[in-house]
């Protein structure tokens, strides 16, 4: 996978986030959420990865611009798929 391929990315992140004290519960198996997001890898490293899901350009003034930018941890991601897309 490289810079500018269009991507599928699952990862896991934490699960809920309580507004006020409460009991902490003994039973259950503890959970986390599936994320699923789609975009054009901007940057990558060891540590993260970043995508945009939006990105827009004009060729004759030179202008990039990228919209709604994610960074997402290397650490949670499950799996990241390359998409057959055209630019």
């Amino acid at each position: 996978m490289k810079i500018g391929d269009a991507v599928f990315v699952e990862w896991e992140d934490s699960y809920g986030c309580s507004s006020s004290w409460q009991d902490i519960p003994n039973e259950g198996e503890p959970q986390t959420m599936l994320c699923q997001s789609l975009g054009w890898l901007v940057r990558r490293s060891r540590k993260c990865v970043v995508i945009v899901p939006h990105l827009a350009e004009n060729e004759r003034m030179g202008i990039k611009q990228g919209c709604g930018d994610m960074t997402i941890p290397a650490a949670s991601i499950v799996r990241i798929t390359r998409l057959n897309v055209k630019k």
